[in-house]
């Protein structure tokens, strides 16, 4: 026998389960949306890359969703393939196939699915699930509605290790259950979402408590002490004041959020925690070392690239980030999701995921009610991708500002005049006969 009954009878469970995530992901866009980001970020908190007995990959959760995704996404597609921005995406699911498929034979299944799944795998297949829902207010307001869902959680979690073991700068560590971990509360992806979400709070038609929770959100992204964060949010929130510089109580939303940040400073110095945290935050902007080590190993990276083909299309998935700096043999990721394209999709990889953004980039310009906070959430995801790869959770706002980028034709239903249904004939002028009859 090939399957025991059990296995057989476990895996029949596994795809009803499947199928069922499938048509309630089709059904309910927004419960996909959700689910994916709630879970991810659970993942990410409990650090849970397990092995899963006999399969042959590290399975994780949201490896199971991003299938499921994947086949919400190819069953909404529907007669849009011509789509020039989902044309993109699917051209980034093809090379990083076709990258993968070289790395099954290379590297092995499970080395190069490893390598391949969070940035590149999760990130296109969730942004394509995206991608394809109809685009408008409706599909804008259910993720920014996760997005502060998202953002209040990670607030939370991050007072609540500042209450544990207080606030450090990016240079601190400390021993957590035997394990010598960052003194920060957050990683840069998450801080990052806390700072996208204050932004979209200032974008937002509510004046009073919006940018109140804005100044809130900001001062924890602050104290998370990233600064590649800090460059990307610094960048939004100068986009957004310039945007107001002429309307009308710009200047008063600007001092709001001033003196949102002042006040809560002002807090910090009554209960004397403004000397711990004024020197935290002076040894994360002075300390280089981890841009010059970066850097390093940017320029190690590049020789890998030999030949021709190497440049076009990349390497394939499971060769590895293999370097040396400072005497030191590294095999972690280049910290460069522009650089990580480059290796593992080639130079077409990077051509096209740029057109991504410039297409929706374009777009946003023709959106007068949203054009300011997606091309800041563009400039976010810009800024961060050039020390960080872009983390699976981004797929939602890289999906977002795809289905912006539709044509307007494309997203709006037809009216009236334009409607394929014949419509009820308006009654004309009483005949002749029927006049005199009456």
């Amino acid at each position: 026998m090939l399957f025991d009954p059990t296995t057989l009878l476990l895996g029949c469970a596994a795809l009803i389960v499947c199928a069922a995530l499938v048509a309630s992901f089709v059904r309910w866009p927004v419960w996909g949306i959700g689910l994916y980001i709630a879970v991810q970020l659970w993942q990410s908190q409990r650090d849970m890359p397990q092995p899963v007995r006999g399969a042959g990959v590290n399975l994780l959760p949201t490896d199971v969703l991003t299938v499921c995704l994947l086949f919400a996404a190819l069953i909404m597609l529907g007669g849009n393939w011509g789509r020039r921005t989902l044309a993109l995406l699917l051209a980034l699911l093809v090379l990083t196939t076709h990258a993968l498929i070289r790395g099954f034979g290379l590297f092995g299944i499970q080395t190069a699915s490893n390598e391949a799944r969070t940035s590149f795998i999760q990130l296109f297949c969730v942004a394509l699930y995206v991608a394809v829902l109809p685009a408008g207010r409706k599909l804008l307001l259910a993720v920014t509605r996760i997005w502060m869902w998202a953002a209040c959680a990670l607030c939370c979690l991050a007072l609540l290790w500042w209450l544990q073991v207080g606030i450090g700068s990016n240079s601190d560590s400390l021993t957590v259950d035997g394990v010598l971990t960052n003194a920060r509360p957050l990683g840069a992806d998450r801080a990052l979402i806390i700072g996208q979400a204050a932004v979209i709070l200032l974008c937002g038609r509510n004046i009073v408590w919006g940018r109140a929770l804005a100044g809130t959100l900001l001062v924890v992204v602050i104290l998370a002490q990233h600064r590649t964060v800090w460059l990307a949010v610094g960048v939004m929130i100068t986009g957004w004041l310039l945007s107001r510089h002429r309307q009308t109580g710009s200047r008063a939303a600007a001092l709001g959020v001033l003196g949102s940040l002042s006040t809560l400073y002002l807090l910090a110095v009554s209960w004397g925690t403004a000397d711990e945290v004024t020197s935290s935050l002076a040894a994360s902007s002075e300390d280089d070392r981890t841009l010059v080590w970066r850097m390093e190993g940017w320029h190690a990276l590049l020789p890998q690239l030999d030949e021709v083909p190497d440049w076009l299309l990349g390497l394939p998935f499971g060769s590895g980030y293999d370097r040396v700096i400072n005497g030191a043999f590294i095999t972690v990721s280049p910290h460069n999701y522009y650089l990580e394209v480059l290796l593992r999709l080639g130079l077409l990889g990077v051509v096209v995921l740029l057109l991504v953004y410039a297409t929706a980039w374009r777009a946003a310009g023709a959106d007068s009610e949203h054009r300011l906070l997606l091309r800041l959430l563009i400039c976010s995801q810009l800024v961060y991708m050039i020390t960080y790869s872009l983390p699976p959770e981004q797929a939602v706002i890289l999906g977002l500002l795809t289905a912006c980028a539709q044509p307007r034709s494309a997203r709006r239903p037809p009216t009236l005049q334009e409607s394929p249904c014949p419509t009820k004939p308006r009654s004309s002028p009483a005949s002749p006969a029927r006049t005199a009859r009456i």
